[in-house]
């Protein structure tokens, strides 16, 4: 028996916050009956959320975690194929029991490393901003990136919604590119500071999340990471 929270989370289908929250609000349940924080499930047991169930079986418990690292092309969708959604890098995936959850997303003009796991818990974890993780992009710019705008970029530049977009590090990669390293995952975070500064992005590509790195895997191609490479995500 395991707490719904974890339950839950491990299976992708909410966080643990987020199923705190619905807890709270009486909106789920366990074998037809309110669950509340705290309450446990274990085989068998039909877990129900918004009308939509769960079976809970035993291979959740078995769960071997998997982690995956995909080479997105320009132009590709990080969102689950549908009737009106086409040329979705969920099309690329090896097959999996499960479904492969991603952890973060890319824009679809951005390319470069996405990564997958069969572990939502896993998943949460990593993209959650007290990780803290560090994400690498090769970017080309244009517009006059001085040094002013360089050190405001690392102060940090309100970028609307109450968000404030910041780069830890900046270093220059030839003309007109720069290898920049944020920590967080705003979304099109890049962008939106350097719209803001009078600059363009013309090319994005995401090289490194956390300890893993893009290399040499060609676009639209993905590898296993290796048992040794997964720990490293849980220490």
């Amino acid at each position: 028996m395991y707490r719904i929270q974890k339950i839950l989370s491990i299976m992708g289908v909410l966080s643990r916050r987020e199923c705190e929250k619905l807890l709270l609000e009486n909106k789920i349940k366990i074998n037809n009956k309110n669950a509340v924080i705290g309450s446990k499930a274990g085989i068998n047991d039909i877990i129900t959320i918004n009308n939509k169930k769960y079976i809970i079986t035993e291979d959740l418990f078995k769960l071997e975690t998997r982690v995956i690292v995909y080479h997105k092309k320009c132009g590709e969708i990080v969102s689950k194929k549908n009737a009106t959604t086409k040329n979705t890098v969920f099309e690329k995936l090896p097959y999996i029991k499960n479904k492969w959850i991603n952890i973060g997303r890319l824009d679809v003009n951005t390319s470069g490393l996405l990564l997958f796991t069969n572990n939502g818990d896993l998943a949460h974890k990593l993209m959650h901003p007290s990780s803290n993780i560090e994400r690498i992009y090769r970017v080309k710019i244009k517009g006059d990136f001085n040094r002013d705008k360089i050190i405001l970029c690392k102060k940090g530049v309100d970028i609307g919604n109450n968000e404030i977009g910041c780069f830890t590090k900046i270093i220059k990669d030839g003309k007109n590119n720069y290898l920049l390293t944020l920590n967080t995952g705003k979304n099109r975070e890049i962008r939106r500071v350097l719209t803001k500064i009078n600059c363009k992005v013309e090319q994005l590509q995401r090289i490194s999340y956390g300890p893993i790195n893009l290399k040499r895997l060609p676009e639209g191609q993905c590898r296993a990471l290796k048992s040794s490479e997964v720990k490293l995500f849980f220490n």
